[in-house]
């Protein structure tokens, strides 16, 4: 297994270093897909003919030009999803300041104010109530 794990760094850390060589020497944008389709080839090619000759080297380059471009295009459609999930969990504004963060309103976990603490202890201090009252009537 560790295996598979080195073998997808280093093609991922050899795909990435060839988009930004070919991104700069383009001079184009983050999100040109033509600068994934040229890396993916590159590297295929690289690594395909130290793996598997040039046979190899012809299958690598287009699987990895497909995989990686398909990625960066994923990347890029869900940008603006992952952006306005971000969004919806930082506050802004003055709550910025008591936190930054805001919990979603499905979560039981949740920040309670004085009264909320207050209201809670006293219910935890009824339940031990019953619980020591229940104690006393076993023994």
């Amino acid at each position: 297994m560790s295996t598979y794990a080195t073998n997808l760094a280093i093609v991922t850390g050899c795909y990435c270093g060839a988009r930004e060589f070919v991104r700069v020497s383009r001079h184009s944008g983050p999100d040109n897909l033509v600068d994934s389709a040229i890396a993916g080839f590159g590297t295929g090619a690289i690594l395909g003919r130290l793996q598997g000759g040039p046979a190899g080297a012809i299958r690598y380059s287009i699987g990895i030009a497909i995989v990686g471009t398909g990625v960066d295009f994923a990347a890029i459609k869900l940008r603006p999803v992952f952006k306005n999930m971000y969004e919806s969990v930082v506050v802004a504004g003055d709550e910025k300041k008591k936190g930054g963060f805001k919990w979603p309103e499905w979560l039981p976990i949740q920040v309670l104010d004085e009264e909320a603490q207050a209201a809670k202890r006293a219910r935890e201090e009824a339940l031990r109530a019953r619980i020591r009252d229940l104690t006393k009537e076993e023994s």
